[in-house]
């Protein structure tokens, strides 16, 4: 069996150590790139006028609920629905989204660039009774923040 010599065998143990260390590097910059690139979710709870930063440049704001469902104890000649309307805020201006799980032409998530808005829960989940003060509307949403496409 042919053996290396003392002089190859220094010359090469460093240049696989330093071969070693390149790809070692190469999969941690890759690594670090794609955790950058992962989707990422968070969840917001929100009443009317409430807003809240949902990424460096991005402010999402619930304006106001739309609440049309038949009241305990009234007489209607359809269910209705409730909507929510928020304003996503940022450099470019405001993005209008309307969320709502039952209102015709609305859905209960909606992505707008690389946001998907998701409708988890609502309260109250019932309508109020007939001649009960209006509630206090709180909405939670699930905020996922898509991979960006690369260049």
């Amino acid at each position: 069996m042919p053996t290396l010599t003392r002089s190859y065998r220094s010359l090469l143990l460093p240049l696989l150590i330093a071969c070693l260390a390149v790809l070692a590097g190469c999969g941690a910059a890759g690594s670090a790139g794609d955790a950058e690139n992962t989707p990422r979710s968070v969840t917001h709870v929100l009443s009317p006028g409430e807003q809240v930063a949902i990424t460096a440049t991005d402010t999402l704001k619930l304006e106001r609920v739309n609440d049309s469902r038949c009241r305990k104890g009234a007489v209607c000649v359809w269910k209705g629905y409730v909507s929510y309307s928020f304003s996503l805020l940022n450099s470019a201006g405001a993005t209008d989204i309307v969320l709502s799980e039952s209102m015709p032409g609305a859905a209960s998530s909606v992505s707008v660039n690389h946001l998907t808005f998701t409708l988890l829960d609502v309260d109250p989940a019932t309508p109020p009774a007939l001649n009960a003060a209006a509630p206090t509307y709180r909405v939670k949403v699930k905020i996922t923040q898509g991979a960006l496409e690369r260049p």
